[in-house]
């Protein structure tokens, strides 16, 4: 660990919503406040109080920009090699060749509970190694809890 780096406890829930976050709903955003671990929500029309009062000068608070679909969409595929039962691979794989994959992938896995759960488990050991990956680009060394 670099001597400037600051080691952080972040909770890997609280990060992955950040990095799954859609936000073309609302005009809102996720940011890590890099002295206390705490990812922050801060959305138009959310009560000042809320919010910290030195938040937009300060560069304690970091952006967490959400994945690109892309990005999200690889990681399907990758979870997709790791599936056992032949069938089961087949139908994810066919579910992420047709229209609106992301909804499709999610109704075959509706129907087996395990398999839903080993996907929830992958998807979100995916978004720990990003979260790594960008915790390191500003220097701080993440504990997930």
């Amino acid at each position: 660990m670099g001597a400037n780096m600051k080691a952080l406890t972040i909770d890997v829930q609280d990060f992955a919503m950040a990095l799954t976050w859609n936000s073309q709903s609302y005009d809102s955003a996720h940011y890590l406040d890099t002295e206390t671990g705490e990812v922050i929500l801060i959305s138009d029309g959310m009560d000042e109080d809320l919010i910290p009062p030195d938040f937009e000068d300060n560069p304690r608070y970091q952006r967490i920009e959400p994945i690109e679909s892309r990005e999200a969409f690889c990681i399907m595929e990758d979870f997709v090699e790791t599936v056992q039962d032949a069938a089961m691979a087949a139908r994810l794989a066919t579910a992420l060749e047709r229209p609106k994959p992301f909804r499709r992938f999610k109704d075959v896995l509706f129907d087996a509970p395990a398999l839903r759960e080993a996907w929830f488990a992958f998807e979100l050991e995916a978004h720990r190694k990003i979260g790594t990956a960008w915790c390191a680009e500003r220097e701080v060394s993440v504990q997930w809890a």
